[in-house]
């Protein structure tokens, strides 16, 4: 490790206000122990050997306990230092060694500030891409999974061409879910636009939409926009969205920390329950980020009820 790696570890965002001030004290009280030592300040500056020490404290502190060190280091100097003389003269040298010290020790103070402020910043960003790069794995090998999930169904499908089809609409929907989280650099989205997302494909003049704004947490957004995607699907195959008096309402409300999303077809021929259950409806109802999901099929159309983590 170099010196100049071990000065960047010294540098902590946080340090605690004790240990600030007994460094802030030992930062006066050493270069006075040592200036005394040597000449008890009959020679010389009496601030010369405050200077690293203000250095020093600024950088790994920061400008404002630097500050409080420059006016410690003012004290003892001149306490201590300093000739105990009468006279203007006297008192007017003084005077100026004091106005010197501080003009020379406010730019060394904020060199010091800066210097910590960057190092800090270059942690920072250290941070995030650390979070960034996990976050980002973490979502691929989600998709890579949702992909394998939805290609596996190939084998299934009595029509290779609308299966194909179908694929590449829920991998579109996939696509959107990370694209609205930026690939995993965002913390959560938000709900207008998720839907807004997931439902571009389908007729929007038949979708009507209310609720608050609200964020949805991260690791629930992929799953409602496939959810979503589904119902929609689902719904322009069999639902309210295959003819043009249907209409569907998604409203939303929050409640502390969750969000109810209800999703409800009207004007649309009946439906019935599915005697089997298919990937679609898991897409739906099992999913682990969801807190609850619950599906009505009645002569109206789809009730889905569907219960969430928000984000505040």
């Amino acid at each position: 490790m170099t010196a100049t790696d071990s000065v960047k570890r010294a540098i902590r965002p946080n340090v605690p206000i004790a240990e600030c001030l007994v460094r802030t004290a030992l930062a006066v009280v050493i270069p006075t122990g040592i200036r005394w030592f040597i000449d008890q300040g009959t020679l010389g500056s009496p601030f010369l050997l405050y200077f690293p020490a203000v250095q020093a404290i600024a950088t790994f502190l920061g400008w404002r306990w630097g500050v409080a060190t420059a006016l410690g280091s003012v004290v003892a100097g001149a306490w201590f230092f300093m000739p105990h003389m009468s006279g203007s003269p006297t008192a007017l040298y003084n005077a100026l060694l004091i106005g010197l010290f501080g003009v020379a020790l406010a730019p060394m103070i904020l060199m010091g500030h800066l210097l910590r402020q960057s190092v800090l910043e270059n942690y920072e960003r250290a941070r995030q891409n650390e979070e960034f790069n996990r976050e980002l794995q973490h979502r691929t090998k989600n998709s890579i999974q949702m992909v394998s999930a939805l290609a596996s169904q190939a084998s299934k499908a009595p029509d290779p061409a609308a299966f194909y089809d179908k694929l590449a609409a829920r991998l579109g929907a996939l696509a959107k879910a990370n694209e609205l989280l930026r690939y995993g650099a965002l913390s959560s989205c938000d709900m207008h636009d998720l839907i807004s997302g997931a439902l571009a494909p389908f007729a929007r003049d038949q979708v009507h939409t209310q609720g608050p704004n609200c964020c949805v947490a991260k690791d629930a957004c992929t799953p409602l926009v496939m959810a979503l995607h589904e119902l929609g699907t689902n719904a322009q195959k069999y639902g309210s969205l295959s003819c043009s008096d249907g209409r569907v309402e998604i409203r939303w409300k929050t409640t502390g920390d969750e969000i109810e999303l209800v999703w409800e077809e009207r004007g649309g021929p009946p439906v019935s329950e599915p005697t089997r259950r298919g990937l679609g409806t898991r897409l739906i109802t099992q999913q682990s980020q969801f807190r609850a999901v619950s599906l009505a099929f009645g002569s109206s159309g789809l009730t889905c009820h569907i219960k969430l983590f928000a984000v505040r």
